[in-house]
C-alpha cells in the first residue's frame, strides 16, 4: 500500500491515539534520559558517559569520552547511524544544557540548497547536521558518496574536530522512508520535535504570543535566549514625560519585566509593536561550501 494511502485510511480518532501514545513515549524515554544523563551515564549504551571502547559505537561518542579520536569515527561514521535518531540526540542533550537556544534550526538562516540545516551546542562542542537534494540522491560519480548520505561538522572549544567533507554518512532505512513520507504526504504528516524545540519556535506567531506572556528581563544580555525591539505609539494627543519613563525603566529592572509589559499596563490604550530575533548567545548556522 502507497503511504499516502494508508495515512488517508486512518480516521481522525485512529490519528489522535497513535500522537498521544507517540508523545506519552517520547516524553517517558526523555526521563529516562535525563535521569540517565544526570548519573553521567548513557541511556543508549548503559555505560558511563566519559567510557569509550573501540568495540561499543554509541551516540555518546559525540560527547568526547576520555581517549577518544577521530580516527575512530572512521569505521563508525561509514555505516548507517541513523540521522533523524542522530539529531534528536543532539537536540535532547543540547536541551538538557539550555532549551530553546543551544539549537538553531531557523529556516531563514537554512541555505537554499541545502533541504537540511541545523547546528547545535552543548557546553564545548558544537554539531552541525546538513544534506542537500544531490546528497540525497548520492553522488553517482562519487567513491565516496554514491549512496545516499548527509554531512557532519563537530566543533570542540571552536577547533574543527570533523569536517563536514571528511565524511558521507549513510541515511538509515528508516531517514529513507520517512523522506519519502514527506515527499508523498507533506500535507498530511510533520515532524515535531516537542521537548527538544529550537529557535525556529519564534517562526509561528502562536508561539510568540506565548512566549512574551512567560518572558523576563536576562540578567546577563549575552547569555540571553532572546533579543526583543519594541516600537511605542502613544494615542494621539498624549504624550510620555521623561519622569514617568525613567520610573517606568526603574520598575522593569527591578521586577525584570520587559519594560513594554509594564508601559502597557499603565497605558492600556498605547499600540506597541515588538519584534523577537534570536539571542546573541544562539549559535550561528555553519555552512558547507561545495567544493571548486
Amino acid at each position: 500500500m502507497k503511504i499516502r494511502k494508508f495515512l488517508e485510511s486512518l480516521t481522525p480518532e485512529e490519528i489522535k491515539e497513535k500522537n498521544e501514545q507517540q508523545n506519552k513515549e517520547n516524553d517517558l524515554f526523555f526521563k529516562e534520559f535525563k535521569d540517565a544523563h544526570e548519573k553521567k551515564c548513557c541511556v543508549l549504551c548503559g555505560n558511563k558517559i566519559d567510557y569509550f571502547s573501540e568495540d561499543e559505537t554509541c551516540y555518546h561518542w559525540f560527547l568526547m569520552p576520555t581517549g577518544i579520536k577521530k580516527k575512530h569515527f572512521k569505521n563508525y561514521l561509514s555505516e548507517p547511524i541513523g540521522f533523524g535518531k542522530l539529531e534528536s540526540y543532539f537536540r535532547w542533550v543540547a536541551t538538557l544544557e539550555s532549551p530553546l537556544k543551544n539549537i538553531n534550526d531557523l529556516s531563514d538562516e537554512k541555505s537554499n540548497t541545502k533541504l537540511k540545516e541545523i547546528t547545535i551546542k552543548y557546553k564545548n562542542i558544537e554539531w552541525s547536521l546538513n544534506f542537500g537534494k544531490s546528497d540525497l540522491n548520492g553522488h553517482k560519480d562519487s567513491n565516496h558518496g554514491k549512496l545516499p548520505h548527509f554531512h557532519l561538522q563537530m566543533l570542540v572549544d571552536n577547533r574543527p574536530f570533523i569536517r563536514f567533507n571528511d565524511y558521507h554518512i549513510p541515511f538509515s532505512k528508516e531517514d529513507l522512508f520517512n523522506f519519502q513520507m514527506i515527499e508523498e504526504a507533506s500535507d498530511l504528516i510533520g515532524f515535531e520535535h516537542g521537548i527538544a524545540e529550537g529557535m525556529s519556535i519564534i517562526e509561528d506567531n502562536e508561539n510568540l504570543i506565548e512566549l512574551d506572556k512567560v518572558m523576563t528581563l536576562s540578567e546577563d544580555e549575552n547569555n540571553a535566549t532572546f533579543n526583543t525591539t519594541s516600537m511605542f505609539q502613544m494615542p494621539e494627543g498624549k504624550t510620555m514625560n521623561g519622569e514617568d519613563l525613567e520610573n517606568y525603566i526603574r520598575e522593569s529592572k527591578k521586577t525584570k519585566t520587559p519594560l513594554r509589559k509594564i508601559i502597557k499596563e499603565k497605558i492600556p490604550e498605547i499600540k506597541i509593536v515588538t519584534e523577537i530575533r534570536p539571542g546573541n548567545s544562539v549559535p550561528e548556522m555553519k555552512k558547507r561550501t561545495s567544493r571548486k
